[in-house]
Order: C-alpha cells, then sequence, then structure tokens
C-alpha cells in the first residue's frame, strides 16, 4: 500500500469511531467510554505517525505542512472539549460532531490536495513510505508507552 492509501484507511478509522460515537444515547455510557478511548488511541496514534514520517517526507512538494499541523491542534482542541464533556450529557453528542466537522474537514484537505502533491515523491517511494507507515502504526497499537501516553492524554483533557 502506498503512504496515501495508509493513512486514508487510517482516517475511515477515525471517521467511523466518531460516527459510531455520534450515533449513541446518553444510556449508553459504557460504550461512549469504551469508543471515545479508543477515539483518543487511534488520533494519537495517526498524528504521531503523520509527524514523524509523513509529514517530513512530503515538506518538498506539499506546501500545505503548516495547515496540517494547525488543524491537528484544532482537533486536539474539540477533542479536549469531548474529553471534558461527561457521557451522558446531552450536549455529549453536540461535542462529537463538531470534533466529527473537524476531523472531515481535516482528512478531506490532505486526501484531496496534500495526498496528490505527495504522488510527486514516485510510486515507489510511496510504497517504501506506506510500509514504514505501517509498521509504526502496528508498533505504537502495541506500545506499553502509547497505552501510558494515552491514558494521561486522556487525564489530561479532562482537567484541562
Amino acid at each position: 500500500m502506498k503512504a496515501d492509501e495508509v493513512l486514508t484507511a487510517h482516517h475511515d478509522v477515525l471517521r467511523g469511531l466518531l460516527r459510531d460515537l455520534a450515533e449513541t444515547t446518553g444510556e449508553e455510557v459504557g460504550r461512549r467510554e469504551e469508543l471515545r478511548s479508543r477515539l483518543v488511541r487511534e488520533l494519537e496514534i495517526h498524528t504521531q505517525i503523520e509527524d514523524e514520517l509523513f509529514y517530513p517526507a512530503v515538506v518538498d512538494v506539499s506546501p500545505l505542512l503548516s495547515l496540517a499541523h494547525a488543524e491537528h491542534r484544532q482537533i486536539d482542541d474539540q477533542l479536549a472539549i469531548v474529553m471534558r464533556t461527561a457521557p451522558d450529557d446531552p450536549e455529549f453528542v453536540t461535542e462529537v460532531r463538531m470534533l466529527e466537522k473537524t476531523l472531515r474537514h481535516h482528512t478531506m484537505e490532505e486526501e484531496q490536495r496534500m495526498f496528490p502533491q505527495s504522488h510527486a515523491l514516485g510510486v515507489d517511494r510511496l510504497e517504501e513510505l506506506g510500509r514504514q507507515l505501517q509498521e509504526r502504526q502496528r508498533e505504537l497499537a502495541d506500545s506499553g508507552g502509547m497505552r501510558l501516553i494515552v491514558r494521561l492524554k486522556r487525564a489530561v483533557l479532562r482537567l484541562v
């Protein structure tokens, strides 16, 4: 898989988690907590693989990196609001939908603008980068350190 395909597939995972979370009800507190935790984990993994591997690889072919970083901050800000909203709060779904909208805008920018720019790297480089992204994604998913980062991030976001 090429790098843009790996990232698009992970965008689909993130969009699916947000969709599933938005479709829950206030009576499904446990499900909301589970989905919210998975979302924090997957967002952390996604941001890390982009920041470590993809963005440095496309720095010379895409002028959109500063925008992408700014959008990551917006996503983190909106995620903090979702984390601070009680799962049984009537505003919970509204906040999830705002995060969903922010993420949708970011992923569309990448998929429609940045990823086509990345094709200037060539197929071989994109395939190698795709392998690196998948490997790092697996490492992070299995990492005890990532589990700790996610627990800390969840705790901090709830307090902010």
